[in-house]
């Protein structure tokens, strides 16, 4: 079952040796987040990836909510077997890297 990965985790990960893959689930895209790749949930399903099956996946839409959670599913169907969902999707990404900033650190 995929777990939740908080932007601070995420942000420790993407600096790490083995960085995870980012999936950008949103059929239409406001904001970014950087390296992820765009596969449109609905396309997920329709079209199974080849990425590697034991590389940590996170998923993301807008709020970190349906779609992020139908994408999860759908990939472990697929025998991902690393699947995290960004908590608070991307808003609670862009709302992390505001706190950042007021706070000085950036990113």
């Amino acid at each position: 079952m995929a777990e939740y990965i908080k932007p601070s985790e995420l942000v420790t990960r993407l600096a790490g040796p083995t960085p995870p893959l980012v999936v950008d689930v949103r059929i239409g895209q406001i904001g970014q987040i950087p390296g992820a790749v765009h596969v449109p949930v609905l396309d997920l399903e329709d079209s199974p990836q080849d990425w590697d099956r034991d590389r940590e996946i996170v998923v993301f839409c807008q709020f970190g909510k349906g779609a992020s959670e139908y994408a999860a599913e759908v990939l472990e169907e697929q025998g991902f077997r690393h699947i995290y969902k960004l908590v608070g999707g991307m808003d609670g990404w862009n709302a992390y890297l505001s706190s950042l900033m007021k706070r000085g650190d950036g990113v």
